[in-house]
Order: C-alpha cells, then sequence, then structure tokens
C-alpha cells in the first residue's frame, strides 16, 4: 500500500493491493474483506473536507457463478403418479465453476440421471425464448412417475439454483408464488404443474405425447379461475447472484442509498461493471470524470476496510488471487456562510436552542 500527490496538489490518491492489507475479515479467508492501516493517517486540513472516489481497479475475474453454499444445489422428490406428498427426496450439487445455459443443462441432468429412481431428464435451451424446456421419462420398473423440483420446500432453499434455471419468484399459478414444479409421465400421459410441496396442486401442461414433448411452461390445461401460465418459467438467467463487484468501505456516508437493505444508507463505495469475460482483468478507469464522489464528515482516517461482493452483499471469491484498487482523496475547502450582523443573535438563539435539544436527546439514549 503507498500513496502519491496528484498533480493537483489538493488530491491524493491511495494505492491498494490486497496482498499489503494489515488484517483479514473474511471467515473463509478470503482475499476480498481485509482491513487497511496507511503508513501515514490521512488528516483534513483546517476548513477542508473530502471528496472520495474510486482512481482505478485491476481484479481479476478469477471467481464463479456457481459457487458451493449460494447457488449449485438442486432438491428434488419422486412420489407416485398425481401423488403430491414428499415420497423419496434427494438433491444434487453441481460444482463451483462457471457455466452457460448449455454446459449448465447438461451438468445437471448428468446428475439427476445418475441418482436411483429418477430416470432420464432431458433438458434444453430453447435459444429463442432463452428458457429451459424439459421432457421427463421415470424408470419403467419404478413406481415413481412424478419427479418434482422442490423449488418452494426444498431443504436448503437459500442456496439452491432456482433463479438461474427459471423458477425464480416471479412465478405465478392461480396468484400463488414460490411453488414446486413437477413433471409426471405414466407411459400414456406426460403432465406438469405446479405444487405447494402438501396438498394443492396445479396441472399446467397435459400431453398424450410423454416420450417426444419438451415443456417450456407454458400452458395446455385449463387452469381453476381461467388463470394462464405462459410464462410460468423464467428466463434462465447465469448471473443471478453476480452482475457486477460492489467495493464496499466503512468511509461511506448517507449520499449512498441501497434497495436491497430497503433504501437504508449503504457502505457501497462504487459498483464495477463486470467487463470482460472470465480470466480477463476488471477495470475501471475513470478518465472522463463519471465517477460518483463521496463527501466524507470525518476529519482523520487511520483505517479503513474494503470488501468486493456481489449485489447481495456476499463477498465475492477470488479463489485466491490478489486486487488492486486505488482510492482517491479530493480535498475542498468548506464554504464559508457569512452572516448579516443583524441576524447574528438570531442564527446564535437558533443554534443554542438546538444544541440544548440534542443535549437532551443524548440524556435520554443514556
Amino acid at each position: 500500500m503507498s500513496n502519491a500527490e496528484t498533480g493537483t496538489g489538493a488530491s491524493r490518491v491511495l494505492f491498494l493491493n490486497s496482498g499489503d492489507a494489515t488484517q483479514n475479515l473474511s471467515s473463509e479467508k478470503l482475499t476480498t474483506d481485509y482491513i487497511f492501516v496507511p503508513d501515514e493517517s490521512i488528516v483534513v486540513p483546517p476548513h477542508h473536507q473530502i471528496l472520495l472516489s474510486v482512481h482505478h481497479t485491476q481484479i481479476p475475474y478469477s471467481f464463479y457463478n456457481f459457487q458451493v453454499n449460494r447457488n449449485c444445489r438442486l432438491d428434488y422428490s419422486l412420489t407416485a403418479y398425481n401423488t403430491i406428498a414428499t415420497s423419496d427426496t434427494g438433491f444434487v450439487q453441481v460444482p463451483a465453476g462457471n457455466y452457460n445455459a448449455s454446459t449448465l443443462a447438461r451438468k445437471l441432468t448428468e446428475l439427476l440421471n445418475a441418482k436411483a429412481n429418477v430416470g432420464t431428464l432431458t433438458m434444453r435451451l430453447n435459444r429463442d425464448t432463452l428458457k429451459y424446456e424439459y421432457n421427463w421419462i421415470p424408470v419403467a420398473s419404478a413406481s415413481y412417475k412424478r419427479l418434482t423440483f422442490r423449488i418452494a420446500n426444498g431443504a436448503n432453499k437459500a442456496i439452491d439454483m432456482r433463479d438461474e434455471i427459471g423458477f425464480n419468484d416471479n412465478m405465478f399459478v392461480d396468484g400463488n408464488p414460490n411453488l414446486d414444479v413437477w413433471f409426471e409421465n405414466d407411459g400414456v400421459n406426460f403432465r406438469g404443474g405446479s405444487s405447494d410441496g402438501a396438498t394443492n396442486q396445479t396441472i399446467i401442461m397435459d400431453t398424450t405425447n410423454p416420450d417426444t414433448f419438451f415443456w417450456n411452461g407454458d400452458n395446455t390445461a385449463t387452469l381453476s379461475g381461467g388463470d394462464t401460465a405462459e410464462n410460468f418459467f423464467s428466463v434462465v438467467d447465469m448471473f443471478a447472484t453476480i452482475r457486477s463487484l460492489y467495493i464496499r468501505t466503512n468511509l461511506t456516508t448517507s449520499s449512498i442509498l441501497d434497495s436491497a437493505i430497503g433504501g437504508g444508507f449503504s457502505s457501497i463505495l462504487a459498483r464495477v461493471p463486470i467487463n470482460v469475460g472470465s480470466g480477463g482483468i476488471i477495470t475501471i478507469d475513470p478518465t472522463d470524470g463519471a465517477v460518483h464522489k463521496l463527501l466524507l464528515k470525518i476529519r482523520e482516517i487511520t483505517f479503513f476496510y474494503v470488501r468486493l461482493t456481489d449485489q447481495k452483499n456476499r463477498v465475492i471469491d477470488l479463489n485466491g488471487l490478489d486486487w488492486d484498487i486505488s482510492l482517491q482523496f479530493d480535498f475542498i475547502e468548506k464554504p464559508v456562510i457569512k452572516i448579516p450582523k443583524d441576524k447574528r443573535q438570531e442564527v446564535e438563539e437558533a443554534m443554542y436552542e438546538k444544541f440544548k435539544t440534542d443535549k437532551e436527546l443524548m440524556k435520554k439514549k443514556k
């Protein structure tokens, strides 16, 4: 970590390398969650304030879009024909890595079809709709004729791949969200639908071509209340968990709000678009001045943390690689407010009243 003055004399750029950090805050010892202590404290000169911004980044695209304990898992169950209650349950988990829609479909069906009694599930990507389509043929000798993806009732909903494969929270049937998705095949009929995993189900697709029909989520059956399910499946989203990188720090102020926390004040310093492919270096170089600058309220910076996260505020795993970020501190003079002589007493009295009010509030908090 080093710092350098810029040409203006009113700015300072601090160059950070994760390998130079003082303390790792990650319980998993990831290289993206550190405390930095500058060799010299950054002190705000009298009558000045600091504007903080990201000057430059070099972050390796070494993270995965599918990560264990985040989005690698899919829970399923096997039951008899037209049976909702859970019988034989299990799950598959794809290895961590970078997948596109086609390679994920191949890996997922490979793992599922290797499970006892699952039979043969075929997934294919419709490149026009960007949705998966499904065909399922059960084991002929087995009593299980229904395969259910336990989207709503899986054992580990927080770490499954529902969003990635198109089963997100926007799926509604008869006004009900977050549903299990099932396929069933008795050798004559191929049906598909949704259920709550307990007692209620809706048949969305019903066809007599069980060996050749691929279900895309659209309805071919009459739903209760005359509803339709033409968009029951959503578009696949291989980057549902990581669309951009977010640089977070404890130095941020109330000028950054985050919808993920209800629009509250955020620790986000900057959003870094992923502008390269896997294996490249992600950079931002705001030479055109198009960068947000935070007005800091502190007078001295002795330490700070820098954390790289996804949009859900989960620390990114760069798989052991380090990164470089440079921060720019611009020192600006505080505006001088001149109070007319005839208003000074009025202002002083108002300030004194505010001081008394703040003091009373502090007493109540204690």
